[in-house]
């Protein structure tokens, strides 16, 4: 297997099992898959490159360069060419294969969990990846009380400001939303204590034949 990297993931149309769309006379499956992709703007490569696979564009600034069975950009891949937009078939040579062979995609994390599997299970990862554990244990535990079947796609994109999620090849009729369980906890009340002060006063009055004296004690 070739070694690969790609900037970015590309959402390209495939036929497999999806969504229907009628034809006359028969059904056509459509689908979608992520397929990566490298982008090539250094200009000293695009020009080997552009030569390299027989491109015949006199103006190209960069190239993306799509890996479409997932095993390494080479041979049988496509490249597309900008500002011109034309896809071509690479059959790269043995120079332009060691340097693709080279690239690499960089940080990624793909989590699989068992229909069996307690979403807690994510969130006890090692710490170098618990962050992300969580971000899956939140999207299952959505998933799973919402919606009651198999199968389900789903991609999730979040770039500028924006969070993106696109959901796809389910059963309409197993969808039903159901709001998330409400913790039962302990609500604690306020005690107070009151204290009483109790003051008692006493007067005692004292007569004489010439004055008499009243006294707090």
């Amino acid at each position: 297997m070739r070694r690969i990297r790609s900037a970015l993931s590309v959402v390209l149309c495939s036929l497999s099992a999806g969504a229907f769309a009628q034809v006359p006379g028969q059904s056509v499956e459509i689908d979608q898959e992520l397929v990566r992709y490298a982008i090539v703007r250094e200009p000293k490569l695009v020009k080997f490159l552009v030569e390299d696979f027989l491109i015949t564009e006199s103006n190209v600034e960069r190239l993306t360069i799509y890996d479409l069975v997932g095993d390494g950009f080479g041979e049988g891949d496509q490249a597309r060419t900008y500002p011109g937009g034309k896809i071509y078939m690479i059959s790269p040579g043995k120079k332009a294969q060691t340097i693709m062979n080279n690239w690499r995609f960089g940080d990624n994390i793909k989590f699989t969990a068992n229909a069996t599997d307690a979403p807690e299970l994510f969130e006890s990862t090692p710490d170098s990846v618990r962050a992300l554990g969580g971000i899956f244990a939140g999207l299952l535990r959505g998933m799973r009380r919402n919606y009651k079947g198999m199968p389900m796609k789903i991609t999730l994109e979040q770039n500028e400001g924006v969070t993106a999620i696109e959901m796809w090849g389910y059963d309409k009729r197993l969808l039903e939303y159901t709001p998330p369980p409400i913790e039962n906890r302990e609500v604690l009340k306020p005690v107070y204590n009151l204290i009483y002060l109790e003051k008692t006063i006493a007067d005692t009055v004292y007569y004489g034949p010439k004055q008499s004296m009243k006294s707090d004690r």
